[in-house]
């Protein structure tokens, strides 16, 4: 039995959707859209159809996929607005090259194609014209992320008793789950307005992409917690970067970190 490879899916993914009447625009997203793509890489696929015609695409592709190998695995994700989503796992082909495949309808605005927060898309089918890149408004977006500042510090300030008060109890997954979002999530964001502001949303994804390694080198040290009395160091640790992170970003603003060394 061969092996699918991602050339192959990508080619019978492609073919099947140029060949739909109800396609308006198909492009390849996710890491081939930002050049970090390797072997481990699924394959993320956006497509824009007519309103009407979401299931009988999904359908399409099924059809396409399961003759290069029987789906072994498809789900669906709900409860997504303005668009449908669904994973499939080929039976022949690497459990890491999954389709990740998001149907917008024609109706809907959102494209998925601001450069900032989702590269360049490598297209596959543009019947309407309609893939031109797009970019954020830059000062409407560096005022929501300066706004999130006081938030931020707010929220981080009232809630770390809530991992100490767990620790001190012995309650370990209690301590360790509270300071993974109460410490270290808002820290990551706090960076994130510091270096990469307008993608401050993505939390802990793409870290090794969007800020500098030794920042990342840096998170991943206090990520990683050996017992209760290593998390009280490195809940000291963190709330202390919080705070510098946070007085250079009162002073100087979102961004003030960006050397260039992280992708705009």
């Amino acid at each position: 039995m061969s092996m699918v490879d991602r050339s192959s899916l990508v080619a019978t993914l492609r073919g099947a959707l140029e060949a739909h009447p109800e396609v308006d625009a198909a492009w390849e997203g996710g890491s081939a859209a930002f050049s970090y793509r390797d072997e481990l890489s699924d394959v993320d696929a956006v497509v824009v159809v007519a309103d009407e015609a979401v299931e009988a695409v999904f359908a399409a592709v099924e059809v396409a996929l399961n003759a290069l190998s029987p789906i072994a695995l498809r789900h669906d994700v709900s409860g997504t607005p303005g668009f449908s989503q669904r994973f499939f796992r080929l039976r022949d082909a690497s459990e890491f090259l999954v389709v990740d495949l998001v149907l917008i309808r024609r109706s809907d605005p959102l494209l998925f194609r601001d450069v900032e927060l989702h590269g360049q898309g490598q297209t596959w089918v543009d019947r309407r014209g309609r893939l031109q890149p797009s970019h954020l408004d830059a000062a409407a977006d560096r005022e929501q992320a300066r706004a999130r500042i006081p938030v931020l510090r707010s929220a981080f300030d009232m809630f770390q008793h809530i991992p100490t008060k767990e620790r001190l109890r012995g309650r370990k997954v209690e301590a360790l789950q509270f300071y993974q979002g109460m410490t270290l999530r808002p820290l990551v964001e706090a960076l994130r307005l510091l270096h990469c502001p307008q993608r401050r949303i993505f939390g802990l994804r793409y870290l090794a992409r969007d800020l500098p390694a030794e920042v990342v080198a840096r998170i991943e040290q206090l990520m990683f917690v050996a017992d209760l009395p290593d998390l009280e160091r490195k809940h000291e640790q963190a709330q202390q970067w919080f705070w510098e992170t946070m007085a250079r970003l009162e002073r100087d603003g979102p961004g003030a970190a960006d050397d260039g060394s992280a992708q705009n």
